[in-house]
């Protein structure tokens, strides 16, 4: 078949799905005024893979010849994981640098089961094998693969199977000699243009009685049963129908985060990952983000630079450039965008073995990373409404700029320090939106909670951090010599 192209998946969208927006059901993903944008926006990357200039960037030659993904590349070398960083910041460089969901993360959770082969053979050989197998069918027909990871939120107190409504959470209701039945739901952005979804089990405590909850598998977005909800649209009447001079992000990527309900999908055994089994959800759960959290760094850079070139923009069209306060606030933005890019380029030249003999990147430095990421976005956003001031809420639209009636007045109260009002207006529109718009507030809170919470994140770097080295060294100087047989005994009162 080959690698699908732009034509291809533009049609392949149009296969029976079943997705609402606002209250009405879509006739046809690809045109549909609330998605068509971002559906052209993930077409790019179909062309930009025969494109000569990055091609070799976003594909790699097959053992058995012709051209796959890279998305769906297992990095095998520390030159498989440049060349994984240096794809997906060609892609937001080249279709967006605020887009965060087009695929290259969500397989990861295929790299690791291929990784822990032994361990996933150990629950059922099947559960490695169409893992492996899906990998090579996504690499080869490069089919848009998302993620089915967020759980609806319930009764939080409560575990999965404690919940009113059993199939509140994604959940086994049927196990069948040609495959099983799920049931429940999943929010995940990008659903309603991908092709399959990877379905994550559900977050709980794996035990026994959650066990139903512990599955995995890869669902066709048309499957029977499956209804995609989408949230509404951060423009009225769709992105599609926004000015892209007012609306220069929301008009063109509102990337439609979704309510995918499974209403007793057939999924057959070729699909299945792991079925019943809490302590490979336990593993996915924790070991997902080894390769993902390379791709959602680079994202966070393409953002900080994005922050620091509007402030440069903004700053230079009202003349605050030459003002050492403002300077020093861009400044600070230069700063995270270069921590940032440190935090990349560290854990990719730290790479280390993965237990499969694959390379991923160094652990503690790529956890330590993500944590920076989540916690600093929404502070830089301040600074940068603090370089620009009050001015975003304050701005008219295009249509004020064009109509006969306002528009001497707009070129004359908008222009300054040698910039016309139509260039510092639309300057200013990119600054809103990165500060002071739905888009803004939606960017933000994907920034603080894509990645899981900052708490999960922590405990992750917590996991993988040498502490036996830290102690040593503390040891060490610290003059004991020898490390405790076991731990001192508690005592019952303070003091004593």
């Amino acid at each position: 078949m080959g690698l699908m192209n732009r034509a291809e998946y533009l049609e392949s969208l149009n296969d029976g799905r079943q997705v609402w927006v606002s209250g009405r059901k879509v006739d046809n993903v690809a045109t549909d005024p609330a998605l068509a944008p971002m559906v052209r926006a993930i077409a790019k990357i179909y062309e930009m893979q025969r494109d000569p200039a990055f091609e070799h960037l976003l594909t790699f030659d097959l053992p058995d010849g012709g051209k796959g993904s890279r998305f769906y590349k297992i990095p095998e070398t520390p030159e498989d994981l440049m060349l994984r960083r240096k794809m997906t910041s060609a892609i937001l460089s080249h279709v967006s640098p605020t887009m965060d969901r087009f695929g290259d993360e969500t397989v990861t959770p295929l790299f690791v089961m291929v990784d822990r082969k032994d361990i996933c053979d150990s629950f059922d050989p099947r559960y490695a094998a169409n893992a492996a197998r899906w990998l090579d069918k996504l690499a080869r027909e490069n089919l848009f693969m998302t993620s089915g990871n967020t759980d609806p939120k319930g009764d939080r107190s409560l575990q999965p199977f404690e919940q009113e409504d059993p199939d509140l959470y994604l959940r086994v209701v049927e196990e069948r000699a040609d495959g099983i039945v799920i049931s429940g739901a999943k929010f995940e952005t990008g659903a309603p243009y991908a092709n399959v979804a990877l379905v994550k089990p559900t977050v709980g405590n794996w035990i026994q009685e959650n066990a139903d909850y512990a599955v995995s598998a890869i669902v066709p977005l048309n499957s029977a049963g499956v209804r995609m909800h989408c949230r509404m649209p951060l423009t009225a009447n769709g992105a599609e129908n926004a000015n892209d001079y007012d609306h220069p992000l929301s008009g063109s990527f509102d990337e439609l985060d979704t309510l995918m309900v499974f209403d007793h999908v057939f999924v057959p055994w070729e699909n299945v990952l792991f079925c019943r089994k809490p302590k490979m959800a336990a593993m996915m759960r924790a070991e997902f983000s080894r390769w993902a959290a390379q791709g959602y760094l680079v994202r966070c850079l393409s953002k900080a630079e994005l922050l620091v070139g509007a402030a440069l923009l903004v700053a230079e069209h009202t003349g605050t450039i030459k003002i050492p306060p403002v300077r020093s606030k861009i400044a600070q933005l230069m700063m995270h965008k270069q921590a940032i890019e440190a935090f990349v380029i560290a854990s990719e030249a730290s790479c280390k073995p993965s237990p499969g003999g694959f390379t991923m990147p160094d652990q503690p430095i790529q956890n330590a990373g993500r944590i920076f990421c989540s916690q600093s976005y929404h502070q830089m956003v301040q600074l940068l409404r603090e370089i620009i001031g009050g001015q975003p809420v304050m701005l008219p639209d295009e249509a004020m700029l064009i109509a006969p009636d306002t528009r001497g007045d707009i070129e004359k109260y908008f222009a300054g320090a040698g910039f016309d009002a139509r260039t510092r207006i639309q300057a200013m529109h990119l600054a809103r939106e990165l500060t002071a718009s739905a888009y803004a507030g939606r960017t933000q809170s994907y920034q603080l909670f894509a990645e899981t919470p900052v708490f999960a994140q922590e405990n992750a770097l917590f996991a993988s951090y040498d502490t036996k080295a830290a102690l040593e060294t503390a040891r060490k100087w610290a003059g004991i010599r020898d490390e405790p047989a076991a731990p001192a005994r508690r005592m019952a009162m303070a003091g004593r």
